[in-house]
């Protein structure tokens, strides 16, 4: 019998006798296709599951391998704890490195619904974390408010490092998609089958998710919307401070040859050249020895670059939401020190174009070529993903931008800077006691607006300052997210540093392998 028909045929016995509006929760334990669960109802009115496997333990013959089906378990599984979190490098505070393992595909859910019939709109989280570090069960990721809202909140690991992104010939020779790497991307697929079976149970309806995440999470889910694989998984997506070109700035993704041939090399230095040999090392030894390459164009997970892709429109046709904040660079440090490495910089990145790049962006002085390197780097992200807004209309669908501009109170020297937005967007006030009213109705606001699109996929609601759809960035088509929430009226990037980016993007398209 198919999952889902035995799923809903359970449930429905299990519910004879039962009388839903009487209760605030889900009744536990709850039925899912591989097995009982019995998860947190100490929330008033949301059922919290942690720690759910959705696919197999990726060791042994398994690991760097396509995950596997869950096994079935027998009795009632409590969901009480987050998994494992996924081996990585510092990410974690001592406490949690000791709590990582290579045993580590799971998710977790905040779910309102008082039955698994009530179909809400589901909301997959990927985090970030540069596919080096971060947990889906962070706190930082708590999922209570959305779920109020209306909405089933999903969070989920996925490997990370070498452990997530390790092409080697050998590991491709053995897989039947003849590829490797991208296991990281991998899993968060096979989240997304695992919630199209089984989400449904959790009261959320398995044909209406969106999927979202936030810097490296951006980037999976970009990679996502591109992939073949990945196709009628999801029907919405949202890109925060992330586009499919990573954040290392306008390229080419790296292919599965050039990484396969790096890892080779690396592999071969400790004597191991076989796939065996390299299931064989524990997982320390990975640890020391690979640091993982990020996603690869596999012909697997990516047929292409995703920037061809894009330009090819063979990108899914879902509505986005994407945005970016107004001091992004800052996060991640001073950037370049020196006006001359700036300059250099700007001959390698842009090449002919290098001269009218540093015109908008000068390098007359050190302390100048730093403060261009963190406005370039700003205005190149909020580019990027207003450039997927104009490929998602002309892919039929729409698309809604936002500029985040808010400075957290007690971060003004970091202003707007990169993840500033995440308190808010998940309404996390209580998280902050220096939050004044502006900041507790913006996260009441964009919490909102959040929630509306996964709904319907469109924003904009009942008392909430009207977010107009995404025209081509043509003026005051992007919502610009601050104590007063308005469109846009001074773009920003402006139309020069945008027109600058276009050309410089042809250049790249046109130097990509069909």
């Amino acid at each position: 019998m198919h999952k889902r028909l035995f799923l809903s045929l359970t449930l429905s016995l299990m519910a004879i006798g039962f009388n839903s509006s009487l209760q605030a929760q889900l009744p536990q334990p709850l039925l899912t296709p591989d097995g009982l669960l019995a998860g947190d109802t100490g929330t008033a009115g949301l059922s919290i599951f942690r720690g759910i496997p959705y696919a197999a333990a990726p060791v042994g013959a398994n690991r760097w391998r396509e995950p596997q089906a869950v096994p079935a378990w027998a009795g009632i599984r409590p969901a009480l704890q987050p998994g494992p979190r996924c081996v990585q490098r510092g990410f974690a505070v001592a406490a949690e490195q000791a709590l990582t393992s290579e045993d580590c595909l799971y998710l977790n859910i905040w779910t309102p619904a008082q039955s698994s019939a009530e179909k809400l709109p589901v909301m997959v989280w990927i985090h970030g974390g540069g596919f080096v570090g971060g947990s889906g069960a962070d706190t930082q990721y708590d999922g209570a408010a959305l779920a109020r809202k209306g909405a089933v909140v999903v969070t989920l690991n996925y490997r990370l490092g070498a452990f997530g992104f390790f092409a080697h010939p050998a590991l491709s020779a053995g897989a039947a998609s003849r590829s490797s790497g991208n296991y990281g991307i991998l899993d968060m697929i096979a989240a997304l089958r695992w919630l199209r079976e089984s989400v449904a149970g959790f009261g959320g309806d398995p044909d209406n998710l969106t999927v979202m995440g936030e810097s490296a999470g951006g980037q999976a889910v970009a990679t996502l919307l591109v992939s073949p694989l990945a196709e009628g998984l999801f029907q919405r997506a949202i890109l925060q401070s992330g586009g499919w070109m990573g954040w290392g700035g306008m390229a080419a993704l790296p292919t599965r040859a050039q990484q396969e041939a790096d890892n080779q090399a690396k592999a071969s230095a400790l004597g191991v050249t076989s796939a065996e040999e390299l299931r064989a090392l524990n997982t320390s030894e990975v640890f020391a020895a690979f640091t993982g390459g990020g996603i690869n164009v596999d012909g697997n997970v990516l047929p292409a670059d995703p920037s061809r892709l894009l330009a090819e429109g063979r990108q899914q046709a879902v509505a986005v939401l994407a945005g970016s904040n107004r001091d992004e660079a800052v996060f991640f440090g001073p950037g370049l020190q020196t006006a001359a490495e700036f300059r250099e910089f700007a001959n390698r990145r842009f090449g002919a174009l290098a001269a009218d790049f540093l015109a908008l962006y000068p390098a007359g002085s050190d302390t100048e070529a730093n403060a261009s390197y963190l406005r370039s780097y700003t205005n190149e992200l909020a580019w990027q993903l207003r450039l997927l807004g104009r490929y998602q209309k002309a892919r039929g669908t729409q698309a809604w931008i936002y500029h985040f501009t808010r400075v957290p109170p007690g971060q003004e020297a970091r202003g707007s800077t990169h993840v500033a937005e995440l308190p808010y967007m998940l309404n996390q006030a209580g998280q902050n006691n220096a939050w004044t009213p502006d900041d507790r109705q913006l996260a009441e606001h964009m919490s909102s607006y959040w929630v509306n699109f996964a709904r319907s996929g469109n924003p904009n609601g009942a008392g909430l300052p009207e977010w107009p759809v995404f025209d081509n960035n043509r003026g005051g088509d992007v919502l610009v997210l601050d104590a007063e929430i308005a469109a846009e009226t001074t773009p920003a990037p402006a139309a020069d540093a945008l027109q600058l980016f276009d050309a410089a993007y042809n250049q790249l398209l046109q130097g990509l392998a069909p």
